[in-house]
């Protein structure tokens, strides 16, 4: 979904679709998900299409729709990032929040959705980031 051919042009379902091939299902799960979040696609030049999800408050995750696969990012505060190490049902994503990248904003971490798996590795982080889902 990379393409400037239609920076003018929201993403569809039916190019989601084509574009995400098998992984439109896990990005369809994500979206109802978080379907009382706030969600804008935005086309940024460098990336393509970004579908930003947040509530009034903060932003909840970054979706940026890849061929046959989506990447997230999303982004830790230090107090956000010391509970989690310190949560055991987060204890198979505890090198991951260790291995995050340092910013100003925060700890970004990033995920890759094209499996189940990966989408449900996501979700657990993302149920404690936000526990009003769903």
């Amino acid at each position: 979904m990379k393409s400037t051919a239609y920076p003018k042009e929201t993403p569809s379902d039916k190019a989601l679709k084509s574009s995400l091939g098998a992984a439109f299902e896990f990005y369809h799960e994500l979206n109802m998900l978080a379907s009382n979040y706030k969600k804008d696609w935005v086309f940024l030049k460098g990336t393509g299409w970004v579908l930003f999800v947040n509530n009034e408050n903060k932003d909840l995750f970054y979706l940026i729709p890849q061929s046959n696969y989506f990447l997230i990012s999303l982004t830790l505060s230090e107090k956000e990032r010391k509970g989690f190490l310190n949560d055991q049902d987060l204890q198979l994503l505890h090198d991951d929040i260790e291995s995050a990248s340092k910013f100003s904003e925060g700890y970004a971490m990033q995920f890759a959705i094209n499996s189940k798996i990966a989408l449900d590795r996501f979700k657990q982080l993302l149920l404690k980031f936000s526990p009003n889902l769903g």
